[in-house]
This record gives C-alpha cells, sequence and structure tokens, in this order.
C-alpha cells in the first residue's frame, strides 16, 4: 500500500544568542541524511528562512500545531541546530 506524503511550509527563525549559526543550522537541516523530513529552502535571511517539504502522513500531520511539535522534537535530538519552528500543512 503506498504511503501518503502531507507537503508543509515551514519558517525557521534564529533563537536568541544563535544567530552566528544560523546559516549553519539550516545547512544541518536541510542535509540529505535527514531521513524524517527532506526540506527545500525557498527563502531566507540572516533571521529567517522559509521551506517545504513533505512527510509520511501520520498522527503528527493531524494538525499544524502538531506537525511543528514532531519537527521540533527531530530538532531537539539534533543538539546542535537552534531553530524555532512555525509550520502549516498544505491542504
Amino acid at each position: 500500500m503506498p504511503t501518503a506524503f502531507i507537503p508543509f511550509t515551514m519558517c525557521a527563525t534564529v533563537r536568541d544568542n544563535h544567530a552566528r549559526s544560523f546559516r549553519t543550522d539550516l545547512e544541518r537541516l536541510t542535509s540529505s541524511h535527514r531521513g524524517w523530513a527532506p526540506l527545500d529552502v525557498v527563502k531566507s535571511t540572516n533571521t529567517k528562512a522559509f521551506l517545504r517539504g513533505a512527510v509520511p502522513q501520520s498522527d503528527h500531520t493531524a494538525t499544524d500545531a502538531s506537525l511543528a511539535r514532531y519537527l521540533q522534537d527531530r530538532l531537539v535530538a539534533d543538539k546542535d541546530i537552534h531553530l524555532d519552528l512555525v509550520v502549516s500543512i498544505q491542504r
């Protein structure tokens, strides 16, 4: 049975005191070895980036907030990434 993928957009914002690592954090976030949510940068500045991606449909794709928590939890697992996320599921 094929897996349905849910497209989303995301705004990643630099956290206080981590502006110097923002570009590195974006590179780590979008690197190809992150299988949990492949991401493409659409637009970025020195403090904010807009990205798009897709994740397999699951409980965490029920709402924008649950997907944001899922993605934020993945960032916590990668302790060197310091970004705040706002996610919008494409409906």
